[in-house]
């Protein structure tokens, strides 16, 4: 039975669902419930275990965070997350020898590399679409199909030598409601207690991994350090990490008791990104940068250094420039908080996200790549 015969199988295995609420694992989530129905494909999707939904499978591993995967790690000398990918391909195994899809969706580099290396040694026939959401530069070697999520990662995989006859640009989808609610003044309140923002205060947000190497919040603090006493109280939400500490030092430093840091639960998102008055987010390169567009999504004026992939997504609705230079962010900040009041750029924020990113406008398209790469043929719409 050819895919053109029956329903085209689609398997979807993401090793941090469950234990995880970062960009990939609410994808797999998002995605599954925009394109379930669509004509000519089922899917099937493949978490790590913990908070799984009833349409969700549990796969076995040892994820990189358990107590097993630490003590395996000490022992074999491999890391944490090499060894959940190993042990979640072990457990994937019997479910791509039973159900036989046409396609495996991933992400995750370990474990597309041994679904190729499975294929080649048994000849199962199956087709391998590489999501490549972190931008990562290796060679792209161990698949069929390359989604890009930006026209800046599509150029810089082409430049490096790669064909652009396997990869295409789709960005990655973002919930978005049709109409963007009013902010509600009591809730607002509330969420600001939380964070500890005295009242009167504005607020600046800024969503991503706890760090200075990449999302360089020590930057960040710097810079609304240097507004002077009239600063915003800042609060940063996300997975805390090996920098989280000093990002912690450099906030007690410099902000005394003016900010607020810690992991935020991820269906509470909504209500932080309205307590907001700006956003502002100093990655010097993202994947896709999905905190951008939620925050754009949810109205907010905001800050980010300008490159193709800020004003790929952004478009003209946000403050962008060289935020290696403190004066400038200190200037962006100023510009996107004097414009936080404002309610038609708010809207027209708002409505951009949902024209360009939202699940109501890629669904199609998505449920398009997956029919194609399936049967072994770009999506109709990467020729357009």
């Amino acid at each position: 039975m050819t895919p053109g015969e029956a329903m085209i199988r689609i398997a979807l295995p993401c090793t941090g669902l469950g234990h995880q609420h970062r960009g990939f694992e609410r994808f797999t989530r998002e995605l599954h419930a925009a394109v379930r129905n669509a004509t000519g494909i089922t899917l099937s999707v493949y978490g790590g275990g913990g908070e799984m939904q009833a349409d969700e499978r549990a796969i076995w591993n040892l994820p990189r965070a358990s107590t097993a995967a630490g003590a395996l790690s000490r022992v074999v000398g491999w890391d944490r997350y090499f060894i959940e990918q190993a042990s979640y391909f072990a457990g994937f195994l019997p479910h791509l020898l039973a159900w036989r899809p046409h396609l495996v969706y991933f992400s995750d580099l370990n474990l597309g590399n041994a679904c190729w290396h499975w294929r080649r040694i048994t000849g199962q026939r199956f087709r391998l679409l590489f999501y490549n959401g972190g931008a990562t530069t290796q060679p792209f070697t161990r698949c069929d199909w390359v989604q890009q999520t930006t026209p800046e990662h599509f150029d810089a995989a082409r430049t490096r030598g790669e064909s652009a006859n396997r990869m295409f640009v789709l960005p990655h989808g973002v919930q978005t409601p049709p109409v963007l609610a009013a902010r509600e003044a009591v809730r607002i309140a509330a969420t600001r207690r939380v964070f500890g923002v005295p009242e009167g205060r504005e607020l600046l947000l800024s969503v991503g991994m706890l760090d200075c190497s990449i999302k360089r919040m020590d930057s960040l603090i710097e810079a609304v350090a240097a507004l002077g006493p009239e600063r915003p109280y800042l609060v940063l939400l996300g997975q805390e990490t090996d920098e989280t500490p000093r990002v912690r030092a450099r906030a007690r430093e410099l902000l005394a008791d003016g900010w607020w840091m810690g992991t935020w639960p991820a269906d509470r998102m909504v209500q932080a990104y309205e307590a907001a008055d700006a956003f502002a987010l100093l990655s010097l390169r993202e994947g896709f940068g999905l905190a951008y567009a939620e925050a754009l999504a949810a109205g907010l004026p905001c800050v980010a250094h300008e490159s193709p992939g800020t004003r790929y997504i952004f478009g003209n609705h946000a403050f962008l420039g060289d935020t290696r230079d403190v004066a400038t962010v200190v200037a962006l900040i100023r510009r996107a908080l004097s414009a936080s009041s404002a309610e038609a750029p708010r809207l027209a924020r708002h409505q951009h996200v949902r024209r360009q990113f939202g699940w109501d406008a890629l669904s199609p398209r998505y449920a398009e790549m997956l029919r194609a790469c399936a049967t072994g043929r770009r999506p109709a719409w990467s020729d357009t």
